[in-house]
């Protein structure tokens, strides 16, 4: 077994603080300086230096770490090869995700594990995107649901695994009565007169919603800016503007809006990438939460 004040060093490194690292591993502060002097104190080295109000690791600590990620591996590895032998799978594996994917993919997939593994524990995690690879390698989750973008590209030399799982297409919601709450998709350039609800711009929503404008020739004219679900769904339902939501998202329908999809060139859409920590793919626990995120994917679909 390795020394889980490893695993605390890890965070440590991962987050930033010990503060962050305690909270993501549901820890008290105190208690990861405890251990992580104590770890210091057998070593005889330094781990961690203060450097303002924070701390950073030292370069003992840092080397310290490439060594813990590597026995991490192995130790992923080595569980993986243990499990198989199992006649039964058994034990808690935890899900983390963001959150639209939680009700439409993590949700289905929970209980899919529940009927076909009756001793397996699943935790669901809410994890926002840029969070996951740092969740992962901390040891906060086992497996991780992310949106791809340039703030959750970092993948270099981690030690976590990616492979892409499906496209989520993002799709309009109108009021109802509104001249696009037919039958049919519209085009994203029919749209270039409308007021939008979207997010800040820094938010996804209207990340999301300038590329894919701007690359048809026209800027939004946002009227509020929301990203919220549930107040732009207000929002829309009284008829202050339009909005592009994820498809995945609108699991539990309005009944004064109305989900339109988009057609033609300029169709934006979310890159939804699955992360593993390496060497744990071969786990049976994690093969099976896999299976079964895969078997909840919109349409059955795989990437």
């Amino acid at each position: 077994m390795i020394d889980a004040r490893l695993h605390l060093l890890v965070a440590v490194c991962e987050y930033g603080t010990v503060t962050a690292a305690a909270e993501a591993l549901y820890r008290s502060p105190s208690g990861v300086s405890k251990q992580l002097k104590e770890l210091a104190a057998e070593l005889d080295v330094d781990l961690l230096e203060r450097h303002g109000r924070r701390v950073r690791l030292t370069p003992a600590g840092r080397r310290l770490v490439t060594h813990a990620r590597a026995l991490n591996a192995q130790w992923e590895t080595a569980l993986s090869d243990t499990t198989a032998a199992a006649r039964e799978l058994c034990g808690p594996i935890v899900l983390g995700a963001f959150p639209t994917a939680i009700p439409s993919i993590l949700t289905p997939a929970v209980l899919r594990l529940a009927a076909e593994h009756r001793l397996l524990e699943p935790v669901v995690k809410e994890v926002f995107s840029g969070e996951i690879l740092t969740a992962l390698e901390s040891g906060a989750v086992d497996l991780g649901l992310y949106v791809a973008d340039e703030s959750t590209s970092r993948i270099g030399d981690s030690h976590v695994e990616v492979t892409g799982l499906f496209d989520d297409p993002i799709d309009l919601l109108v009021p109802e009565g509104h001249r696009f709450a037919g039958d049919g998709p519209v085009r994203l350039e029919d749209a270039a007169e409308e007021e939008w609800i979207s997010g800040h711009a820094h938010q996804d929503a209207y990340i999301e919603l300038a590329a894919a404008t701007r690359a048809i020739g026209y800027a939004p004219r946002v009227a509020h800016y929301v990203q919220e679900l549930t107040a732009t769904t207000a929002l829309v339902a009284a008829g202050l503007g339009i909005a592009a939501v994820p498809r995945i998202a609108v699991t539990v329908p309005h009944p004064a809006v109305v989900q339109v999809p988009l057609t033609g060139e300029q169709v934006p859409r979310r890159r939804i990438l699955l992360a593993l920590r390496r060497g744990s793919g071969d786990n049976p626990r994690v093969a099976a939460a896999v299976a079964a995120l895969r078997a909840s994917l919109p349409g059955h679909g795989t990437a």
